[in-house]
């Protein structure tokens, strides 16, 4: 059961909710995220970062909303100054656990992504997955993620227009092709409808991305944009054209 709350800004809060879901996903995250480094999806994001993050000297890197510890492994092995953030302890244990057993060291803290505990300007390199969909203050976010990069240092997203078919008629459209295809609404025993209800109140499950992050990050003050769409987006038919819908994509803004 849900359990909203007003903050000071009269918004809901379902902060300790996403908590709580992914608390459950923690064990069955983790097996996923060890399964994509058995299967070389590791070296595919290595290639984005390396692409605008460069290849050079050691850099001092956030990674947050690490969850089971993807990017501290990946960059832990090369050699650079990773700090993870989460705000699920079972998912740092998680990420601690991986990241011994791939023999790489990182510094692992609970901390809320939308409100960070950083000074200004402390990091190179800000990385994340799978989290701005998720978030409740997404632009507060990007605010708080450009104040602790340095200047000319990068953040490099990567997310997707997960449960944007809940609000938007074309993407409703696509969801509904699928229905020959399984859906997954229980993972390890964890129902995944919990997370389709709080997403269905989420900011980001009403707008299209990547145009509203490449908005937001220039009225924040992001200096250079790039994205990269992936190429499994699908495409729909309006009045004799056709409009491409990106599902997942990279984002990369430099400060």
């Amino acid at each position: 059961m849900l359990h909203p709350k007003k903050d000071n800004d009269e918004k809901m809060d379902y902060l300790e909710d996403i908590k709580d879901y992914w608390t459950q996903r923690a064990e069955g995250y983790s097996r996923s995220i060890l399964d994509d480094l058995e299967k070389g999806d590791l070296q595919r994001h290595l290639k984005v970062i390396k692409r605008y993050a460069g290849d050079g000297k050691p850099l001092d890197v956030l990674d947050i909303g690490t969850g089971p510890g993807f990017f501290p492994i990946l960059m832990g092995m090369e050699g650079h100054n990773v700090t993870a953030v989460d705000y699920t302890e079972a998912m740092l244990e998680m990420a601690r656990s991986n990241s011994e057993m791939f023999n790489v060291n990182g510094t692992f803290i609970r901390m809320d992504a939308q409100n960070l505990n950083f000074p200004d300007e402390s990091f190179d390199l800000i990385l994340s997955r799978n989290l701005i969909w998720d978030l409740e203050r997404p632009r507060k976010a990007y605010e708080e993620w450009l104040r602790v990069l340095r200047p000319d240092g990068r953040m490099i997203i990567f997310d997707g227009n997960f449960y944007l078919h809940l609000h938007d008629r074309d993407y409703a459209e696509i969801e509904s092709m699928k229905d020959g295809i399984k859906s997954h609404t229980n993972l390890m025993g964890v129902d995944t409808n919990i997370i389709k209800e709080i997403a269905r109140n989420l900011p980001l499950s009403k707008e299209r991305r990547p145009q509203w992050d490449i908005n937001t990050l220039i009225e924040l003050g992001a200096k250079a944009i790039h994205t990269e769409i992936n190429h499994g987006s699908s495409e729909v038919a309006n009045d004799e054209r056709t409009t491409f819908l990106p599902y997942s994509f990279m984002i990369c803004a430099e400060k």
